[in-house]
């Protein structure tokens, strides 16, 4: 059951790098203004995958918990705004309502991976 786990956060992953790239590129999130809801919750559903794979690794052998997961979407999201601001990536209009978005976004689809990866994976 880890390999599963491992296969669908790598595919999915790939898939969120590649849709961020042409997104960039193709200034979608400023044409569209649910690209950056959609991804910004991809984003949280990744961290909380991620932290399910991490804790399936043999060598390491956790049970991830609600307190890491937490910790984790805090440190990765906090993170990602930090990037946003640095390097200019936000709209000044509004900067604040959108982090705070941002950021729940990010821990609303981690908990909804975490809850479904304990309910349907941990027994």
């Amino acid at each position: 059951m880890p390999h599963k786990r491992i296969i669908l956060f790598l595919i999915l992953s790939v898939a969120f790098a590649t849709t961020h790239y042409f997104a960039g590129l193709a200034s979608l999130y400023w044409y569209f203004w649910w690209f950056d809801i959609l991804m910004h919750f991809w984003g949280g559903i990744l961290i909380g995958l991620g932290v399910h794979v991490f804790g399936s690794f043999s060598v390491i052998s956790i049970r991830p918990n609600l307190l890491q997961l937490l910790v984790t979407i805090a440190m990765v999201t906090l993170s990602w705004e930090i990037f946003e601001r640095v390097y200019g990536l936000y709209n000044p209009d509004g900067y604040i309502l959108d982090t705070v978005i941002d950021i729940s976004l990010g821990f609303s689809g981690g908990l909804l991976a975490h809850a479904i990866l304990r309910r349907y994976t941990m027994k």
